[in-house]
């Protein structure tokens, strides 16, 4: 039997630090990114501060959206991961006990 098949996968720490820097990343750009568009439509409009506060109200809902988005992703790749990775397992247990078997009718 496969020790590797066995024993839980262990994850590098540097994987969860690439999680939550993205996460991370994607969150503030667009609210960053809103406000200069919010600055420089109040500049070229003279609107005064409500295009810009509705620019950053916008760019919070695009950040909290993929706050949401990127970790659901994440899981449906990894519940997908497991369902392959359990189909391979139950292949490989098939094939052993195949073989068992065929090796006990020798045997006998």
């Amino acid at each position: 039997m496969d020790s590797k098949r066995d024993s839980p996968k262990k994850d590098s720490p540097y994987k969860y630090l690439t999680i939550i820097t993205q996460l991370a990343i994607s969150t503030v750009v667009p609210i960053v990114l809103m406000l200069f568009v919010g600055k420089a439509l109040n500049y070229f409009f003279n609107t005064g501060p409500i295009v810009m506060i509705i620019c950053i109200i916008l760019g919070v809902i695009a950040g909290l959206r993929e706050l949401y988005t990127i970790p659901m992703k994440m899981n449906k790749q990894s519940m997908e991961y497991n369902k392959r990775s359990q189909y391979e397992y139950e292949k490989e247990k098939e094939k052993e006990n195949k073989k068992d078997s065929e090796n006990k009718n020798e045997n006998d």
